[in-house]
């Protein structure tokens, strides 16, 4: 693999990548709306609880005609996912450069990404991310991943290299929750600096199935952030809960972003 000193070097190798992984006609049918660029990058704000005041820019992936569909709705290959998750640190990484560009680095919001834990643990990612901390260190410095796992928790080694890995170069380090995991237990060892939960506790089935999380939290004092936020009777529980911050469609709608737009346009950032 060459050098992927540039942005376009890493947007060409990622689709090389995405290509050679086709299995599914879905697969095919999101490696055409890359190739094309057609995937933007859908972002919220993540808020603190107690102010409101924005913190982090959430992202995720969406296409369609107005970035409405998310990427996700499809049945894709296991290698096409890994991809995906790639092109999602593509684009957060893309995303702060140009805010390093655009604004001073005190005013830019840090980017949390998701990503899956076994998506940076394949051995076609390894390259591909050493390679991003070699050559845009200083944009990576503003991204967040965001890592989710369940059995890859227990990969202790594995994963704890990749760890101090992204620990040292991101600018912080937070794991998923969600609850149909099992082993979320072992976070423990890995020492977020963060937890978001992806969980909803809108009716009593919802909160029955909190409470394994909620006694984890209590237990171990990590900071947390509250996702999928839908109201504000939601809100005030996840604040009495103890969240440092929340994101959610009951205070910020994501926008969805082109790169191409976004330079030429010099968008400001949400």
């Amino acid at each position: 693999m060459d050098n992927l000193i540039s942005n376009k070097a890493m947007y060409d190798y990622l689709c090389c990548l995405a290509e050679e992984h086709i299995v599914t006609e879905d697969d095919k049918l999101v490696f055409d709306a890359l190739k094309h660029n057609d995937i933007q990058h859908a972002c919220q704000a993540i808020r603190e609880t107690k102010t409101g005041e924005v913190e982090y820019q959430h992202l995720t992936l969406r296409f369609g005609s107005r970035g409405e569909q998310s990427v996700y709705q499809f049945e894709l290959s296991e290698q096409m996912l890994f991809c995906l998750d790639l092109y999602s640190l593509y684009l957060a990484l893309r995303q702060t450069q140009f805010q390093l560009e655009a604004f001073h680095p005190d005013l830019i919001s840090n980017v949390v990404v998701p990503i899956h834990v076994d998506a940076l643990l394949w051995q076609l990612a390894r390259t591909f991310l050493m390679q991003m901390i070699q050559f845009h260190n200083a944009g990576f410095q503003h991204v967040v991943p965001s890592l989710q796992a369940d059995k890859a928790l227990c990969l202790h080694e594995r994963v704890g290299t990749l760890v101090e890995q992204l620990k040292e170069n991101a600018f912080a380090l937070w794991f998923e929750i969600a609850t149909n995991q099992i082993h979320f237990e072992h976070i423990v060892d890995f020492e977020p600096d963060m937890i978001k939960l992806s969980v909803t506790i809108e009716n009593k089935e919802d909160q029955h199935a909190f409470l394994p999380i909620a006694r984890f939290l209590r237990r171990n004092q990590f900071p947390w952030v509250a996702g999928r936020v839908a109201s504000q009777v939601e809100l005030n529980r996840y604040r009495l809960l103890g969240a440092s911050y929340y994101f959610g469609y009951f205070s910020d709608i994501p926008t969805s972003l082109s790169f191409n737009r976004l330079m030429t346009n010099k968008v400001r950032m949400p």
